[in-house]
């Protein structure tokens, strides 16, 4: 086998540029350091602002490292160099003392630099006394706020634990970005601009990329990508890829001619299916990689396997892994020759295609606009396959969705598992009621221009506890009331469990089955063998017939589950009332006691987390970007998670047999990337007023708002419970309260008639029985307010509540045209930040009143006028847990003013999980008609589209299905030739790009004026913007973090070009989005997306809201079907409010 020169694994030692000299050296040596041994890596569950005892011990190594390296006289250099070398040996060492020397030894080497080049008061700067080194788990590290000395020795305040800022593994410079990636960029955007180019299935043409942004000051970001180097470009032997495809009779979901979907085979039986024909002898020498479903990827052609006629075969899947291999008591009759039967399959394995990397290589160095390359698609899927052949192979490691793998616990002893049960990268954490969040990984590999590179990210998911399905049902919420039974019938369908066969007095199993929960038992379709059953009915009432086959000739006899367990298992159930568990099918159903039951590792939760657990996840997800980044690659001594998860670096080098067979290897360290930031721009109020963001933010103080609206009559509503503490607001008189808002609402000059009388309602106990009288509530306050002439409801809440809030939404929006805002009484009275709290009630308020809040001067430049309409379209969907049948919501905002401070919009429901928009054309043609009105029948002369929610794989649709409605809506309304430029943009928020500041100066990071340390999120920037280096050859697309990232790791908006009519260059449609981002209205910061895409997503979440019980609350009855005649909901809005942004 070839041996492999990769800088990424020449060593695992690293030269750092560190001199030391003697009378008997000519020339200067390098001092070679080790990296960080992993007892010396910070701790990744850490805060961010907090350093242990790990970190004090890096920096001072890194204080040292970087005094040493500016030495430029040999006197200090030796000084320098010695106490570098005193310094890393001290960071290996824990005790208290030692670490206290440590922080001494780098102020020596630090004031041997300064007496050289006459720098004394860095001293002072980089000093570190006792307090400050002492180890501590909460001591903050200090940090000077005077960074221009440091960077005098060219070292960089250090951010929190394992960041990539600056410096990374022994002090080596963080490397530039590839040039010879921007020289290839800069000769192919040359051929591209002014060109059209296919895309898709449907051969839609998208406009090739014009050029690449200059605009802001040029910055150098880490981004979570690796190169993925070919043996052809290694000037190795290239490794052929041969690609086969398997088919079997009902082995995928399909639906037939009257469009009934049939099941298809489970996961697990398709897994079962591809182990038995891997296993075959065909592959014997041969490595191979399937994603379990449909395709097998080869090194070496199958012998005999063409494409005609393939290799047809029949075989016997094996029982499921886990299943107990001793045989069943009381089998029925023919059972071994009816579980043959089922699980017999004959299958057909084709080839497909062969594929030769340096092609696609080829392709993607290409600088010439017509290069194709037709097999980039299945390239692209053959390398996400192999990658994930190392975690799908791996003990207790689970694959969700695409590309997603996150190691789990297992069970001790459970067949397949490593010894102990537990992944060695399980990572989780508690959220409550039954479900965990565990920390994944997703890889993906993406072309890029002129080369492969590996999108790798840290994920997380919610997953049932594996513990005793008992206890899970439990925690769940118990089974005291028929909802009760009915929530966790939900919270339990179709999870898998190992069923474990236990005689009393006895330790070991006899039998263990791995099972399916379909439900609780009831009486689907009346089987012959059913006895008695009723709904949720326990294993002493639910009885069946069934024939002792111990016995020759034994007549069948009725017995109750719990009796069966005890007279043929020898079993006595300890909780015989529990309702019994159906693990057969309606038709042909198995009971079995739930005490029986233990929960198998790595089952995904794929319903809606309610709001504690919601909290719980952010807390275990957002993480610091450097904590992130640790995770994914770590150091050589300590790789990260996800290296380590995909076999691309370990001790010893794991690519020798993970990727190089496949014929390439791929780097260790996150590539660099080139960034631009990007100038935030005015924001200007009342009176001229303008305000100039700092971190991508501003306040409201001393301001008016540019245009106060005006609104008639308004009036508060407090809601309180019938139940101990269920007041809204705490004892006293409120209507202070309520004056102190009028107040402040006047004060940014918003015009209201008078406030009508404070009502007070008593609502029931917010809970499923209460919901009809307290819905009957919410109801009359809007009749009431009605009759008033009210204009605006201010409603006081005791608490928050989904269910509550989309009553008073659904009512007030649709039947009677009245607009709300809501509020928690307590954060209404805290008083601390309470002006900050009404100035956010005011955004709104003013908003709804058809007022404008701030404007961007200017927003309008060249090629673009006040004649330019913005649309934003999104759809969403229900998820799953929500009624059969449930529909997708779609829905169209445009703007209608010049400030794009109005957004009315149209919103339908339509059929479910359908991600194109049914009835576009008439939802363009409202929009337009609007704008129409509101410019005294003029209409647009310029389209921008920003759509949300869409996929690459659906980007042709969006052309050949949805462009086309805009087109039917013009026809409609323009003149002929006379129809608007169009311009198309798909804002992604999915992805899994991030990138890390490799300075300090890049990072949202400030000095704590009380306390000196540095402190800050360590995001990039607001502003911050790539277009290059990764990303593709042709369509145009950038990443832009607009926003402040305060908590966890940033994810930028990914906005890619379909359709440009309007011609922008690169720098003003990039600092176009950049600008809108400042103008969402309803915040005083800059927002992550663009408020077309913004607004639409709020006004879907509102069309949600308006079937609350359909797409939100649904727990898995199956009775539960949703009906569009008969429903509440299924299109618009009041007529009062169409015409305004009421969805706010």
């Amino acid at each position: 086998m070839a041996i492999w020169k990769h800088p990424s694994h020449a060593t695992e030692r690293t030269k750092v540029s560190c001199w030391k000299t003697s009378q008997h050296q000519a020339h200067p040596t390098p001092l070679v350091l080790n990296r960080l041994p992993p007892e010396h890596m910070p701790d990744s569950s850490a805060a961010p602002t907090v350093l242990d005892m790990t970190v004090h011990s890096w920096l001072s190594e890194a204080v040292a490292e970087d005094a040493a390296a500016t030495a430029t006289h040999h006197a200090a250099a030796d000084v320098a160099a010695q106490a570098h070398v005193e310094a890393t040996e001290m960071v290996r060492v824990v005790a208290d003392e030692r670490i206290t020397k440590a922080g001494e030894t780098a102020t020596k080497a630090a004031k041997a630099v300064a007496d050289v080049v006459g720098i004394k008061a860095a001293v002072a700067e980089v000093a570190v006394d006792r307090r400050r080194w002492r180890p501590a788990h909460r001591h903050r590290a200090r940090v000077s706020p005077r960074a221009s000395i440091c960077e005098s020795f060219h070292f960089k305040l250090q951010p929190p634990p394992g960041s990539f800022a600056h410096r990374t593994r022994g002090g080596q410079p963080v490397p530039q970005p590839d040039p010879e990636i921007t020289a290839t960029e800069d000769k192919l955007v040359a051929s591209t601009r002014g060109h059209m180019f296919e895309i898709g299935e449907n051969s839609a043409k998208v406009p090739g990329r014009r050029g690449y942004g200059k605009l802001g000051t040029s910055i150098v970001l880490r981004a979570n990508y690796l190169t993925l180097t070919t043996a052809y470009e290694s000037n190795l032997t290239e490794v052929p890829w041969f690609r086969y495809e398997v088919d079997a009779p009902n082995l995928h979901k399909e639906r037939d001619a009257k469009g009934k979907e049939t099941l298809g085979f489970s996961r697990d039986k398709k897994c079962r299916l591809f182990d038995q024909i891997v296993a075959h002898s065909k592959f014997n020498g041969i490595i191979w990689a399937t994603d379990n479903s449909k395709i097998i990827v080869t090194n070496k052609a199958l012998p005999e396997v063409g494409k005609v006629p393939g290799w047809i075969e029949t075989i016997v899947l094996p029982p499921p892994v886990g299943n107990s291999q001793n045989p069943t008591p009381n089998p029925p009759p023919n059972a071994d020759q009816g579980a043959v039967a089922r699980n017999t399959v004959k299958f057909k394995v084709t080839l497909v295609g062969s594929y030769a990397p340096r092609q696609m290589i080829e392709y993607l160095k290409s600088t010439t606009n017509g290069a194709t390359y037709g097999g980039a698609g299945d390239v692209v899927q053959t390398l996400n396959i192999i990658m994930a052949k190392p975690p799908r192979s791996a003990a207790s490691v689970r694959d969700v969705g695409q590309n997603r793998f996150f190691p789990h616990e297992g069970h001790p002893g459970h067949p397949g598992q490593v010894a102990g049960g537990s992944h060695p990268g399980c990572e989780k954490y508690e959220l409550g009621s039954g479900l965990q969040a565990m920390r994944g990984y997703y890889a993906s590999v993406r072309p890029a221009i002129g080369r492969l590179i590996l999108n790798l990210n840290v994920t997380s998911g919610a997953f049932y506890k594996p513990i005793p399905l008992e206890q899970l049902i439990n925690e769940f919420g118990g089974l005291r009331s028929y909802r009760d039974m009915e929530k966790a019938e939900g919270f339990i369908r179709m999870l898998k469990v190992k069923a474990v066969y236990v005689k009393k007095g006895q330790s070991a199993a006899f039998m263990v089955k791995i099972k399916t929960v379909l439900g609780f038992e009831r009486n689907f379709a009346e089987p012959k063998k059913i006895v008695v059953v009723t709904r949720f009915s326990d294993a002493k009432g639910t009885k069946f017939q069934y024939v002792d086959r111990r016995t020759p000739d034994a007549p069948a006899v009725a017995t109750s589950v719990k009796d069966y367990f005890y007279n043929i298992h020898g079993i006595t159930l300890r909780r015989p009332d529990l309702p019994v568990l159906n693990v057969g099918t309606r038709a042909d159903p198995q009971y079995l006691p739930s005490e029986l039951c233990i929960v198998l590792p790595g089952q995904p939760f794929k319903r809606l987390l309610n709001g504690d657990q919601t909290s719980e996840m952010l807390k275990f997800a957002a993480r610091a970007p450097n904590q992130n980044a640790m995770s994914i690659a770590g150091t050589a001594n300590a790789p990260g998670n996800g290296v380590r998860l995909f076999r691309l670096r370990d001790t010893p080098d794991p690519q020798t047999t993970s990727v190089e067979p496949w014929g390439f290897r791929t780097g260790v360290d996150l590539i660099t990337v080139p960034g631009r930031i990007l100038k935030a721009p005015k924001v200007v109020y009342g009176n001229r007023k303008d305000e100039t963001p700092r971190i991508g933010s501003w306040n409201l103080s001393q301001v008016q708002f540019y245009k106060p609206g005006r609104l008639g009559r308004w009036q508060v509503i407090v809601f309180n419970i019938d139940e101990q503490r269920g007041n809204a607001l705490t004892p006293g008189d409120p209507e202070p309260l309520f004056n102190e808002l009028g107040r402040t609402l006047g004060r940014y000059g918003i015009k209201m008639d008078q406030r009508g009388p404070t009502q007070t309602v008593t609502l029931e106990p917010l809970t499923e029985v209460n919901r009809a009288t307290n819905d009957r509530a919410v109801e009359t306050v809007y009749r009431n307010a009605k009759k008033n002439n009210v204009s605006l409801l201010f409603f006081v809440l005791p608490r928050a509540d989904k269910w509550l809030y989309a009553r008073i939404k659904y009512w007030g929006d649709i039947k009677a045209g009245i607009h709300s805002i809501n509020s928690v009484g307590s954060k209404l009275q805290k008083e601390k930040g309470q002006p900050m709290y009404l100035g956010n009630l005011a955004l709104k308020w003013n908003i709804k009143a058809g007022g404008v809040n701030h404007i961007v001067p200017n927003t309008f430049v060249k090629p673009l006028d006040n004649k330019t309409m913005l649309v934003g379209i999104d759809v969403t969907h229900p998820s799953p847990g929500s009624s059969g049948g449930a529909p997708s919501i779609a829905c169209v905002v445009a703007s209608t003013d010049e400030h794009l401070t109005q957004w009315p919009g149209s919103v339908r429901t339509q059929a479910g999980k359908r991600e194109m928009v049914d009835g576009l054309a008439d939802m363009v043609e409202e929009r337009l008609k609007l704008w129409q009105k509101k410019h005294n029948g003029g209409l647009p002369d310029k389209i921008i589209l920003y759509r949300d929610g869409v996929s690459e794989g659906q980007f042709d649709q969006v052309l050949t299905i949805e462009v086309p409605c805009f087109e039917a809506a013009f026809k409609k309304l323009y003149p002929p030739k006379s129809w608007p430029k169009l311009a198309v943009i798909i804002v992604g928020k999915r992805h899994h790009t991030r990138f890390y500041p490799t300075r300090q100066q890049d990072a949202d990071t400030r000095i704590d004026r009380r306390t000196g340390d540095t402190v800050g999120s360590w995001n990039p920037l607001p502003g911050t913007i790539v277009d290059r280096h990764i990303t593709g050859r042709i369509i145009r697309e950038f990443f832009l973090q607009a926003h402040q990232g305060l908590q966890g790791t940033a994810r930028p908006a990914h906005y890619t070009v379909l359709r440009d009519d309007i011609s922008f260059e690169a720098d003003e449609l990039e600092q176009f989005t950049h600008n809108l981002c400042y103008l969402f209205n309803r915040a005083t910061k800059a927002v992550s997306i663009v408020p077309p895409a913004y607004y639409a997503d709020l006004l879907c979440e509102r069309g949600r809201a308006y079937l609350f019980s359909t797409l939100a609350e649904n727990h898995g009855s199956e009775s539960s079907v949703f009906n569009a005649s008969g429903n509440e909901w299924t299109s618009g809005v009041h007529p009062n409010l169409a015409e305004s942004t009421w969805y706010i």
